[in-house]
């Protein structure tokens, strides 16, 4: 009841911002469409948080046209059309079809059991989560988390362990981390990365190479993933003595042969990976052919990998089912979300809307002479800080908004290796449930007491403030 009540308080006063805020008197050098669109923003954002993602992105779009804002061929266009949305889409359900041939199990798996793994209690610990982050990085964080967990509790079971003790709380827990750890490594399938890649480029016409940014989000990853390990090992100092015996190769063995499906999944994978380096290499080498896969983008390669995995057929029967990996595989509300986020974020730097000119006008004599380097920790901070209370979706939308007016204001500032920075920060959510699914998944699975989440997930947050800042905006500013 009281949950229902606090709904449409928050409703009530989201809409108030939505349809009042333009009455508020504009300061100088704004305008009533100005404060209106402010004040959608606000409402939306509100709602966002609060209410749900879902019908309120549709809300978000209809009050935009309604309003005049925006015409309704720019707004689908900006979102429903936009490239990152079919990324999206397609890489979904290419990752779908992964899982469901075992593949993604069967690597999973490997991680753990190789001969590195074995060698001792810590480094199975390390491998089980270094293949987390890994899995992660190729598809969603949540569906990582989901073929990792069963087999955490697998593990638990035979060793038993019970809810309450100190490695299976340390073991999933770290799962929620490096999950979230791996979804800022690549943007293959992470919306929090393409977002402010995509604000970007709508805006200055800089793009980002899908390589180029993994060198990047890879890097500070590993930083991050090693300060996790020490952490563990320094200062949350669990009892591994069950582990010392421990078979984990029989998980192995309990694999079926790797069947002509997953190998063919698994080659056309790796075909659209090849493709995606060689647009970037190739573009000095053989201009030509470089510049011809570049105009492919990051979609046709997948949806040609899909057409192939829908055509040929083994027993019988195609390796994608195109109708069970779009029903199933898609987030649809996570998508229609991402793209009212875009067409947002859009309508914030409309020339007629004034936002962008005011933040330039008034901020340029505050960021003038700014140090560099006090800037992008500033950000990194406060995003990160931001990340872990509220969607990190809408971090990224909020933090690249405002951000990026003052740091062309400021002009010492890469502007491709900030929206990078943006992305990767908001993805650094490990220390409450609402952060994110993965730690929303954690926190219910009973085995992580919140108290531990805060301390030890907030804790890597914070040194993913000094990574970022430090080390990873001078790699993404080299590489990028």
């Amino acid at each position: 009841m009281k949950k229902n009540q606090s709904k449409l308080i928050m409703m009530i006063l989201s809409l108030a911002f939505i349809l009042l805020f333009q009455f508020v008197p504009a300061p100088a050098g704004l305008t009533s469409t100005s404060m209106q669109v402010i004040g959608i923003f606000i409402g939306i954002m509100l709602m966002w948080n609060f209410i749900g993602i879902d019908w309120p992105s549709f809300l978000c779009m209809a009050i935009l046209a309604a309003f005049q804002i925006m015409k309704p061929a720019e707004i689908f266009k900006s979102g429903f059309g936009n490239a990152t949305i079919a990324f999206l889409m397609v890489f979904f359900m290419m990752s779908y079809t992964l899982s469901q041939v075992g593949l993604s199990r069967r690597l999973a798996v490997w991680f753990f059991t190789n001969k590195l793994a074995q060698k001792s209690p810590w480094m199975f610990v390390t491998m089980f989560l270094f293949g987390a982050m890994v899995m992660a990085s190729f598809m969603s964080q949540t569906a990582a988390l989901l073929i990792f967990l069963p087999i955490a509790e697998q593990i638990f079971k035979e060793l038993e362990y019970e809810k309450g003790d100190r490695f299976p709380q340390m073991l999933v827990l770290g799962l929620g981390i490096s999950v979230g750890i791996g979804s800022a490594n690549t943007p293959l399938g992470h919306a929090i990365i393409l977002i402010p890649i995509q604000l970007l480029q709508e805006q200055t016409g800089l793009s980002v190479n899908i390589i180029a940014y993994s060198a990047f989000g890879i890097a500070t990853g590993l930083l991050i993933f090693t300060a996790l390990i020490l952490v563990y090992r320094f200062l949350y100092h669990p009892d591994l003595n069950k582990l010392a015996n421990y078979d984990a190769t029989k998980l192995r063995n309990d694999l079926p042969p790797m069947s002509k499906q997953e190998k063919i999944a698994a080659g056309l994978f790796a075909g659209v990976i090849a493709v995606w380096i060689l647009q970037g290499f190739l573009k000095n080498i053989i201009p030509a052919a470089g510049g011809y896969l570049a105009g492919l983008g990051n979609a046709v390669p997948v949806m040609i990998a899909i057409i192939i995995m829908c055509v040929i057929e083994v027993d019988g029967k195609p390796i994608m089912n195109y109708k069970d990996a779009a029903t199933h595989g898609v987030p649809w509300s996570a998508l229609i979300f991402n793209s009212a986020v875009l067409v947002l974020s859009g309508a914030l730097v409309l020339d007629n809307v004034g936002i962008s000119k005011f933040l330039i006008k008034n901020v340029t004599p505050l960021v003038s002479g700014m140090n560099q380097t006090v800037f992008i920790l500033a950000i990194a901070t406060l995003c990160i800080v931001m990340t872990n209370f509220a969607s990190n979706t809408v971090c990224a939308t909020v933090f690249y908004t405002i951000s990026a007016p003052i740091a062309l204001a400021m002009g010492n500032i890469n502007m491709v290796a900030l929206a990078s920075l943006i992305g990767a920060a908001a993805s650094y959510a490990f220390a409450t449930p609402p952060s994110t699914m993965p730690m929303a998944v954690v926190a219910s699975s009973g085995w992580v007491d919140m108290k531990v989440m805060f301390k030890y997930g907030g804790l890597i947050a914070l040194i993913s403030i000094a990574m970022l800042a430090f080390v990873g905006y001078p790699i993404a500013a080299a590489v990028l």
